[in-house]
């Protein structure tokens, strides 16, 4: 049964990202460029690493990674997503890269057998987000480094299962967002310490998040999430601190500009 979900998973998550792979890898690459550096520059490099970056996406992430570290693979389910990462590396003239559709369940990677190991924007799109952090860890030397970035949701229980009803709505691949003492945990029972850590957030157009996701007004999964989230404007009852825009969007209705909160965090492999 378990097996069976996970394989589910894994079919919602390629056929998403391939039905969209154009708008994200645009608004990955333009949007998430600064936090791929933030998270780089926290992690401190030091040039000879032998790196990984697991559901490397469209190469965000791989692509500031890759002028610090001696090489990296990048990993991803996605054929896609990978067709823009090499095309984003060549861009770059990024030479000490390679991609490979690879899962995070089963890395292909031998233990022990890397200094660095980057996941950025995944964990909420994992069946199980133990086992993937275990693989991490199997891979990892001892003394190596974990860099994530990824979304995180608010402590209290109600505003967590809210937010993520809402992410859940726009895109069917979504499985959890964690909370950030959750996330940290992950790492610890995985056997990384966590060294640093900081909170980003980023104001972003509802319109826009779910255009990049391939819906438009009128969608039925546009209609359902823009619901859910108007309905947590009151209070801000599910951590988005959402509010309406003075621009009206195509269908003549006030665009919803939102927060999304965002964990970094550098751990090194005890």
């Amino acid at each position: 049964m378990a097996h069976s979900a996970e394989h589910k998973q894994r079919d919602l998550v390629r056929e998403r990202f391939t039905r969209t792979a154009q708008q994200f890898a645009k608004f990955s690459l333009a949007t998430r460029t600064e936090e791929a550096a933030r998270l780089a520059a926290l992690a401190a490099p030091r040039g000879t690493e032998r790196a990984l970056d697991l559901a490397c996406g469209p190469g965000t992430f791989t692509r500031a990674f890759a002028p610090r570290v001696k090489s990296l693979v990048g990993l991803d389910l996605t054929p896609a997503l990978l067709n823009e990462a090499r095309a984003a590396a060549v861009a770059a003239n990024l030479r000490n890269l390679s991609f490979a559709v690879g899962d995070a369940s089963a890395l292909p990677m031998a233990d022990a057998s890397l200094d660095l190991v980057i996941c950025a924007y995944s964990f909420h799109h994992f069946a199980e987000a133990e086992r993937a952090v275990a693989e991490l860890a199997r891979v990892t030397r001892v003394g190596g480094c974990a860099a994530i970035a990824d979304l995180i949701v608010p402590d209290d229980p109600a505003a967590a299962d809210l937010n993520n009803r809402i992410e859940r709505a726009r895109d069917a691949s979504h499985t959890r967002t964690l909370a950030a003492g959750e996330l940290c945990a992950l790492l610890e029972d995985a056997g990384f310490a966590v060294r640093a850590s900081e909170i980003g957030e980023r104001p972003r157009s509802f319109d826009d998040w779910m255009r990049v996701a391939g819906w438009e007004p009128g969608d039925p999964a546009y209609a359902e999430t823009r619901r859910l989230m108007e309905s947590s404007i009151a209070g801000d009852v599910a951590g988005f601190h959402p509010r309406l825009a003075e621009t009206a969007n195509s269908a003549g209705r006030p665009d919803i500009i939102y927060v999304q909160t965002s964990l970094f965090v550098i751990a090194h492999r005890l």
